[in-house]
């Protein structure tokens, strides 16, 4: 049975099936801190390399008892971003930073070279670090468009228990926590835009089933209680949907859940196994791979907006073989993923729709995922967690000798 196919109403879960049409390929025939700054651990020969038009920041004074401290935190965490310059006091600026901190409690004001105030915050977290991380993002946005990475947080999988589970960390590999205690194995972990929760496949009922973690508390369900098997979940860009395999109908196809509403869609009409969802940043097309028997492809499906509506579904050719779990950049013109060279996995991103593929690394490299920003991927290799600049080459591991790490995603 196909996609295609009837409608299905099992336990609490609606199952609309969309009609796809098969389309030709566009433009083709058918909490870190006291850390060394990025900038100086990143390995490339360009990697001191900096652009004119990057605008200059001061970062005064600080006052209060906490004040030296977090200014020390703040430039560590701003010269790490590598969006600007952070001046000397005799420097012409575009910005200035001022601030206060007493008993860890942070207070932020940004002003233009003009003496505009931009904003003035407060940050109350329980820790300092907490403190300057939120500052430091609030001040990189404001002055760049784009989110900062202080903040952040990738989920992974790791067998340092004996058994496969979900941790998290912070983007520098710091602050480990293990996030999952299934008795047999946990894997292929999405976290939402929020951070708030996490999607997992577990394997404690002896099949594979798509859960829901609060991470703060520890609550937990299942997002269907259908037969067959569910897998690969990826949250939405706002977070309300998820994209997942399901195989209550009989070959396993990429379906879309509503989290609200607890109805799912069918989307894909596959002849293989689907896997590796991916949404794109607008919520309205889904990248995955299908394994037909003769190698994993990409495709890419448009996402209904209503019950019934045709879309449209057509394989993505990027010119390496085993194309395999796609992730949409942040700005949604590229794509990153894993692929086969020389016999080896590579990571590899190509320009959407089209372009030619450019190998990122070689040597077994797997699973990419952007960073907020979209100038860094992190992947696996060997299983360590690395961090890559895709502009310079450069890239350190962040996390090693913490068993067997893979399947990372990056918090967007």
């Amino acid at each position: 049975m196909t996609c295609r196919a009837l409608f299905f109403l099992i336990a609490c879960l609606t199952v609309a099936s969309a009609p796809v049409a098969l389309g030709a390929e566009p433009g083709k025939e058918m909490p870190w801190w006291k850390k060394l700054p990025l900038i100086n651990r990143l390995h490339s020969g360009d990697n001191d390399a900096k652009k004119p038009s990057m605008p200059r920041l001061r970062l005064a004074e600080f006052s209060g008892g906490t004040g030296a401290s977090a200014r020390t935190g703040l430039q560590d965490e701003l010269l790490s971003s590598r969006e600007f310059f952070v001046a000397t006091h005799d420097e012409a600026v575009d910005f200035t930073l001022e601030g206060s901190s007493i008993g860890g409690r942070v207070n932020g004001r940004l002003l233009d070279k003009k003496g505009k105030q931009l904003f003035e915050r407060s940050y109350a977290a329980p820790g300092l670090d907490e403190n300057i991380k939120a500052l430091a993002d609030d001040v990189i946005y404001t002055i760049t468009g784009k989110p900062g990475l202080a903040t952040s947080r990738i989920v992974f999988i790791s067998d340092k228990s004996g058994r496969k589970q979900v941790y998290v960390c912070d983007s520098d590999g710091r602050d480990v926590q293990q996030l999952t205690h299934d008795r047999f194995a946990a894997v292929s972990p999405s976290i939402s835009p929020d951070a708030s929760m996490i999607a997992f496949t577990s394997y404690r009922s002896g099949f594979p089933a798509v859960r829901l973690m609060d991470i703060h508390s520890g609550w937990e369900r299942e997002v269907s209680d259908t037969p067959g098997s569910s897998a690969g979940p990826a949250f939405s860009p706002d977070g309300s949907r998820l994209a997942l395999v399901m195989s209550f109908i009989g070959n396993p196809e990429i379906f879309v859940s509503d989290l609200n509403s607890n109805t799912a869609a069918c989307i894909s009409d596959s002849v293989g196994a689907a896997g590796s969802p991916s949404w794109h940043p607008d919520g309205k097309r889904i990248a995955y791979s299908n394994d037909d028997g003769s190698g994993s492809s990409i495709y890419i499906v448009e996402v209904p907006e209503k019950e019934g509506q045709s879309t449209r579904l057509f394989r993505w050719r990027t010119g390496l073989s085993g194309s395999t779990d796609p992730e949409w950049s942040p700005d949604g013109r590229q794509i990153a993923f894993t692929a086969r060279s020389s016999d080896q996995w590579v990571v590899a991103i190509k320009s959407y729709p089209s372009g030619s593929s450019r190998i990122i690394q070689r040597g077994g490299a797997m699973h990419p995922s952007w960073s907020p920003n979209g100038r860094y991927l992190c992947y696996t290799q060997h299983g360590e967690l690395f961090i890559h600049e895709i502009a310079t080459g450069g890239r350190r591991s962040v996390l090693k000798n913490f068993g067997r790490i893979t399947e990372p995603r990056w918090m967007r």
